[in-house]
């Protein structure tokens, strides 16, 4: 092994003070002292999934093209940090549903009027769309315009939390405003995306049917009028169904009903059975999940015995698992390094699944794929005091660089970001496209998040390789192409600037690559620079970011060095 010049720039500026202090030659000092041996973090969790059918239907990506600018970056600095990366063998191949989004019923089906949110949309490669919520599924009536349209049995109030919180129920082809499940249909076709649709199980729980079996057959046989209106009669081979929503919490229509009493998460794994034989029976070809828990430790019942009694009665007939992380406590507000460290936890979804995979069925781990039906970060920080970063920050847009490529890497077979366009408050939005509430930006502009979808879908590859890293605050996500190209997403997570130094082995590298960095040195800012261009408007990233050209990189030996910035993301690809 090749030693590796490498050394920090504190040591560097002490080293030659007390040589030039004894008289001696810095320059000849310096050119000795450079050379170390490699000293890689160890400590990064190992692959704990497995993508399985998520794969079935995996294509190539071939030829990517991106268009270089005249700006070119050549130095030779001092590295501070050293990466490898080994391309002789894949860790992984990369499903393509790894890259989804969730499209909420209450969104203003005007949004497929907006072309150019189609468009954008569209060119950041989402490859599955999950509808019509969110807690709203479980009390979600598809097909209903009036509640006398709605299935026997549904009530005119339904109970959350306790008791303490009542909704109506949600009908699907309600007024003039909310999306359809027909515009729902649209969209999937307008934007070239496969569906993943939350049925309704809680109506087998509070329907006012009283005979448990009728009233569990009437919601199973409802849920397959859902697969037999999108599959058989528009054919639209919508490939992905699930079974409820966070039934385990307490926020859930159904968890608890009166005379009834709680949710029984084995009747909840004998139930999803009944579902999943009605729902193929009218489509063989769907997938359907099942809903899991994805915490180790909880001090709720329900919870705490969730998977160990599910997943024994759906190991054979479920074809994923679904779980669901917002990567922080409930109402923490989180600085930058805190949001960005949390990712590190993707890999324990997984494991706390395969653990009770091996302890209580027959099985191996990684038997059940897993879906993260939903995710994002979560801080309950706000604009106006300026203590955290928000949803709509910078930095929450760095959170998916990272967290994008761990879920790749951790063998999650499918994931979809919590969501598309919600509600605006002070900073508080989890919506990808900004919601008409916010100010100084037009409705459905992109947040800072949606910019790496946008460059993970032009510079990522379809197959993952592992890297290694001399500094646990770089990270590195490293795929190729079919045709040969490298691409490489570094991700500082801190708020120290570093030099990078990788070294690509068994590859043919070329000798150049473009690269985008998207970089704001306030990760709190609602704005995110791309290659150093800016948004004229409060928020969001530059308006013609599609014409931004990549700034181009000398790879030299089949090594790229470049400045890493605090909080950046610098998007590579090998030309």
């Amino acid at each position: 092994m090749n030693t590796i010049k490498y050394l920090k720039p504190y040591l560097i500026f002490l080293l030659l003070l007390s040589n030039h202090l004894k008289g001696q030659n810095s320059a000849v000092i310096l050119k000795e002292l450079t050379v170390t041996t490699k000293d890689f973090v160890k400590n990064r969790p190992p692959m704990h999934g497995n993508p399985g059918m998520f794969l079935e239907d995996w294509e190539e990506k071939k030829n990517p093209k991106i268009k270089l600018s005249d700006s070119i970056i050549n130095f030779d600095d001092l590295s501070t940090v050293y990466c490898e990366v080994d391309f002789s063998k894949p860790l992984t191949k990369i499903s393509k549903y790894v890259y989804g989004n969730n499209l909420g019923h209450w969104t203003n089906r005007k949004f497929l009027e907006n072309d150019k949110f189609i468009f954008n949309f569209k060119d950041a490669g989402f490859n599955v769309v999950r509808f019509p919520g969110g807690n709203a599924s479980n009390d979600y009536f598809w097909d209903a315009e009036n509640i006398s349209q709605c299935p026997e049995g549904t009530p005119n109030i339904i109970y959350k939390s306790d008791f303490k919180k009542t909704t109506s129920p949600k009908l699907g082809n309600q007024g003039s405003y909310r999306t359809r499940p027909e515009d729902y249909y649209n969209f999937l076709l307008k934007s070239k995306s496969t569906g993943s649709i939350c049925v309704n199980y809680s109506y087998a729980l509070y329907s006012e049917i009283e005979d448990e079996d009728e009233r569990v057959n009437k919601a199973a046989e409802y849920a397959a009028s859902w697969v037999y209106d999108a599959n058989i009669k528009r054919n639209l081979n919508i490939k992905f169904w699930e079974i409820g929503n966070e039934n385990w919490g307490k926020w859930q229509a159904g968890y608890n009903v009166k005379e009834r009493g709680i949710i029984d998460p084995k009747k909840y794994g004998e139930h999803c059975r009944i579902f999943i034989e009605k729902m193929k029976a009218i489509d063989p070809t769907i997938k359907i999940g099942v809903v899991g828990y994805q915490k180790p430790k909880t001090r709720n019942p329900v919870q705490k015995k969730w998977n160990e009694l599910v997943i024994p009665e759906i190991i054979g007939v479920a074809d994923f698992y679904i779980l669901h992380d917002y990567y922080a406590k409930y109402g923490a507000i989180l600085q930058p390094k805190e949001m960005l460290a949390a990712i590190d936890t993707t890999y324990s979804h997984i494991k706390v699944v395969n653990q009770i995979i091996e302890k209580y069925t027959d099985k191996e781990k990684g038997f059940l794929p897993i879906a993260l039906t939903e995710f994002n970060t979560r801080s309950n920080a706000s604009i106006s005091k300026n203590d955290g970063a928000t949803n709509v920050s910078h930095c929450s847009g760095i959170f998916f660089a990272h967290a994008i490529g761990e879920i790749i890497r951790q063998g999650i077979g499918m994931s979809m970001v919590w969501d598309i366009e919600n509600g605006y408050k002070d900073g508080h939005d989890h919506g990808m496209f900004a919601s008409s509430k916010e100010n100084g930006v037009e409705w459905l502009s992109p947040h800072p998040s949606y910019f790496h979808f946008y460059y993970y879908n032009k510079i990522f590859g379809d197959s993952y390789y592992e890297s290694l890293t001399t500094n646990s605050n770089i990270r590195i996500h490293s795929s190729t192409f079919s045709t040969g190209e490298a691409g490489l997403v570094v991700v500082n997570i801190s708020d120290k600037e570093e030099i990078v130094e990788i070294e690509l082995k068994n590859i043919d590298a070329k000798e150049s690559a473009g690269v985008f960095e998207v970089y704001n040195k306030n990760p709190n800012s609602r704005r995110t620079g791309i290659n150093n261009f800016f948004t004229n408007n409060d928020a969001g990233g530059p308006e013609n970011f599609k014409k931004i050209k990549a700034n181009q990189l000398i790879i030299k030996n089949n090594v790229i060095k470049l400045v890493s910035k605090p909080f950046s993301a610098n998007y590579i690809l090998s030309k």
